[in-house]
């Protein structure tokens, strides 16, 4: 969910994800974590905009050092995984 100081459900609208956004999300889903590189930062910015991550900022590593599900994004990770838009495999 959105950042909604009244509480109040938003609806994650629904994106279409590049094939790298994708992978990592499948990746992220799979294993937990995986380590944000120039190599895979913009696919990183493209889940943060369809409502799936939150970015992080770290003391020792910068802005958008870590990236967090949001909770709806959380939610549906199985959606992710296994509905039409999944990553492939």
């Amino acid at each position: 969910m959105r950042y909604n100081p009244d509480r109040e459900k938003i609806a994650m609208p629904t994106v279409r994800l590049s094939d790298d956004a994708r992978a990592l999300l499948r990746l992220r889903i799979e294993q937990g974590r995986v380590d944000v590189t120039p190599d895979n930062l913009e696919a990183y910015r493209e889940l943060v905009a369809a409502g799936i991550l939150i970015p992080f900022s770290t003391f020792s590593r910068g802005p958008e050092s870590s990236f967090r599900f949001t909770q709806e994004g959380w939610d549906r990770r199985l959606e992710w995984l296994n509905g039409p838009a999944a990553p492939p495999r």
